[in-house]
């Protein structure tokens, strides 16, 4: 299942009028809510939540919540505790050149050309992306270690992250890193970018490794670079 959150807000002919409204605190619900209702359907079996980028941090908090089975973190924005180590006056200042003024209220571009993106998505991903949140992503630069969204560990359940080798905005040693953290289990997929879980190349690979328990992989997987459990 790969629900759209705040899809009416993001499909709205004024959504930057209409995304203006929809905050981190909006996804998480929504996202909790879906979370919910799978578990109730699957006589109460949590699912394997997956997150990507952003939606990383997210999941985390789900997680945090006891409400995954699993946890599949993908190209993952890191937590406050960890940080990108990147000053946040330079992360502010690349979103305005990339999103112009004004871009903490409004709607968002994704795939907007005017991107300055060092890792900007294939026109395959682009295809799949709605406008985004500047809200959202506002508040996901203003998190502070110990605060929301930055859950301490050990986590409720076995955590698994993917990372592309090339990845730009989430480079593979952000992503190591928050493995060390959360004791999870890192494969670094050869290749891929930031946006690799929107491209058909990867499908396979990603289903495996998201349903595969951890413990039935083989120790060394031809497929992957780095540093691999």
């Amino acid at each position: 299942m790969a629900p759209t959150f705040a899809e009416a807000q993001r499909r709205h002919p004024l959504s930057r009028v209409a995304l203006a409204q929809v905050g981190l605190g909006h996804i998480l619900a929504e996202a909790r809510s879906c979370a919910d209702g799978l578990a109730t359907a699957f006589d109460g079996v949590w699912p394997i939540i997956c997150g990507h980028s952003n939606g990383a941090l997210l999941a985390l908090a789900l997680a945090d919540e006891g409400c995954a089975s699993r946890l599949v973190l993908m190209a993952p924005v890191p937590p406050p505790s960890i940080g990108s180590g990147v000053p946040l006056w330079v992360q502010k200042a690349f979103f305005t050149l990339s999103f112009g003024l004004g871009w903490q209220t409004g709607a968002i571009r994704i795939d907007s050309g005017r991107r300055l993106d060092p890792d900007p998505p294939s026109p395959e991903a682009a295809h799949t992306l709605l406008p985004d949140s500047g809200r959202v992503l506002a508040e996901a630069l203003g998190l502070r270690p110990g605060g929301w969204l930055d859950p301490v560990p050990p986590l409720e359940c076995d955590c698994t992250i993917i990372t592309g080798e090339n990845d730009r905005i989430v480079p593979a040693g952000t992503a190591a890193a928050i493995a060390a953290r959360f004791a999870a289990d890192l494969h670094v997929i050869r290749g891929a970018g930031h946006w690799f879980p929107a491209e058909a190349r990867h499908a396979n690979r990603l289903a495996d490794l998201i349903l595969a328990p951890a413990a039935e992989r083989p120790s060394v997987e031809p497929a992957d670079a780095g540093r691999v459990r």
